[in-house]
């Protein structure tokens, strides 16, 4: 990381004409932005794992609402054949 902070200071003084103060300042700066921002791997396993959690919490969600709308369906879809089935047999009788 020494190494580095280095080049860069010599790039922004030497190939740039930078002040050697505000080259310091600016490395830093750049380099304090960059490790705050930086994902760590037991960081990013938590939030995938909070993720995936998320989404099973979700589909659980869904097929819960799926199933709750299959039986209404049932239960209309007998009713209703049921129906047609009684209103077949009163003709029926009737006919006779």
């Amino acid at each position: 990381m020494a190494i580095n902070r280095l080049r860069f200071h010599n790039i922004l003084v030497q190939d740039m004409g930078a002040p050697s103060r505000s080259a310091t300042e600016l490395v830093d700066e750049g380099i304090e932005v960059s490790t705050d921002t930086l994902v760590t791997e037991h960081a990013f396993r938590e939030e995938m794992a909070s993720f995936r959690a998320e989404i099973a919490s979700f589909r659980a969600e869904m097929m819960a609402e799926i199933n709750r709308l299959l039986k209404w369906l049932m239960v209309a879809g007998v009713t209703i054949g049921g129906s047609i089935i009684a209103l077949l047999i009163a003709l029926l009788v009737r006919g006779l």
